[in-house]
């Protein structure tokens, strides 16, 4: 006699066939199988991915700091001081060696001061003096075309000028030493009656060594 199960009874598992249990996992099965690997590898390897994922997060974010200018300490750095304006040119020409030169061709109208001047209606004359040159020099504005201006510093030392164009003429320079004396004279040859000035009137002014300093900058 037969104990088991009949023949015609096929074997059942929970009351599924050996085939439709084995598409079956039973829940705490799963579990005992991850327990299991935990069981394998240990805590210490479960551990240790934490770890160099967190070591990971903070190098990124070390980098991240270091990349993007230092963060706080980065704005708090003041800006990098400007460089210093550069100074005048030096001129081209010093004393002897600027006679007869015009003085805004040689770079002796920076810095320079008008130390005598005189006016006729709208007609202006002035003496000009650059000390980095050591030289003077005449200026006339408010002029007509025609009109002459003339600088000297002794009977032999003359510049001349004349009026091509506009209304403003300079002579060329003469060069002076620490002790000096200069006349500028202008002419208007034609006259400017609109301006009540006569034909041939001349307008003069002196200086020396002791109107330096005393005198304005104006160009």
């Amino acid at each position: 006699m037969w104990l088991g199960r009949s023949w015609e009874d096929p074997l059942t598992v929970d009351g599924n066939t050996p085939d439709q249990a084995a598409g079956q996992q039973d829940p705490e099965a799963a579990g005992a199988t991850r327990w299991s690997w935990l069981g394998r590898h240990g805590p210490q390897t479960l551990v240790g991915a934490l770890v160099v994922a967190v070591v990971g997060s903070g190098v990124g974010a070390l980098m991240t700091s270091l990349t993007s200018g230092g963060g706080e300490d980065a704005k708090a750095r003041p800006p990098a001081a400007s460089a210093a304006p550069a100074s005048a040119a030096v001129p081209a020409c010093f004393n002897a060696t600027c006679t007869g030169v015009d003085p805004k061709d040689a770079g002796c109208g920076d810095g320079a001061v008008t130390i005598a001047d005189d006016w006729v209606s709208t007609m202006h004359v002035e003496i000009r003096y650059s000390g980095r040159c050591r030289v003077v020099w005449g200026k006339l504005t408010g002029a007509q075309v025609g009109d002459t201006m003339e600088i000297a510093t002794s009977p032999s030392q003359r510049q001349r000028a004349t009026v091509i164009t506009g209304h403003t003429k300079y002579t060329p320079m003469l060069p002076v030493g620490r002790q000096f004396s200069t006349q500028v004279s202008a002419v208007s040859v034609k006259g400017d009656p609109e301006h009540d000035i006569p034909a041939d009137y001349t307008l003069r002014v002196g200086a020396d060594q002791d109107d330096v300093g005393t005198k304005s900058g104006r160009g």
